[in-house]
């Protein structure tokens, strides 16, 4: 009997301490978004003077997930989105947030992340993928030319080629690809779309992207070019 009151109170402490580790975590943070059927909920520390969100930490059922790097913009148009989804068909439901970090006129950038349960030392847990960057992707499997009249793309076996309907270009064979990168959620799918920008107004062709998993990243299986 006595041995059974000793094991009693040690998993009593074990999970008011649980708890209390949860809690004040989570009572200095504000709740962003989250998906009450899934039981996963997105909370931030905001920043009132820098009117940002830092501190990220992703609540799924009882387990905390802390993120690293992840800020955003306290505005409306800036809200975090959060997805519950199979992104392999694997019976098991990863969780995707995309974070918007900049807008403006021909100008978007966001940030996509994959937490995913992953086997640990400590049994299975959920931990942040790595994704393959999108404009690396296109830099490293792609060339892209412009001028005036013409712009052309070559890469991964294939070539395109058509007018460029700008009628002129900044830039040749360098692009600013970085400033519009944007990540949504397809079905069950991962898509990155990045425009070719090739003047301050003008983003006549896109790259869209495909993620898949490759062991330990995920990368761009499938890429189409918008020309």
């Amino acid at each position: 009997m006595k041995s059974r009151l000793v094991i009693l109170c040690w998993v009593l402490f074990l999970v008011s301490n649980r708890v209390s580790a949860e809690e004040p975590t989570l009572q200095k943070q504000t709740l962003v978004v989250g998906n009450e059927k899934e039981e996963v909920f997105l909370y931030a520390t905001p920043n009132k003077r820098e009117g940002i969100f830092t501190n990220f930490t992703v609540k799924i059922k009882d387990e905390l997930i802390e993120t690293y790097g992840w800020e955003v913009e306290m505005r409306e148009e800036r809200q975090p989105e959060l997805h519950v989804i199979d992104l392999n068909n694997d019976g098991e439901k990863e969780i995707v947030v995309i974070l918007t970090i900049g807008t403006g006129t021909w100008i978007i950038q966001k940030q996509a992340h994959i937490l995913q349960k992953v086997e640990t030392p400590n049994g299975l847990a959920y931990e942040e993928m790595d994704i393959d960057n999108p404009v690396h992707t296109i830099e490293r499997d792609y060339e892209i030319t412009a001028t005036n009249n013409i712009i052309k793309v070559e890469g991964r076996g294939h070539s395109w080629k058509t007018i460029n309907t700008c009628g002129k270009t900044l830039y040749r064979h360098r692009f600013p690809l970085s400033q519009s990168v944007d990540w949504k959620v397809d079905d069950n799918n991962l898509v990155s779309e990045v425009g070719l920008t090739i003047t301050y107004n003008c983003v006549p062709a896109s790259f869209v992207l495909r993620y898949k998993q490759n062991g330990e990243i995920y990368i761009a299986k499938q890429v189409k070019v918008n020309l």
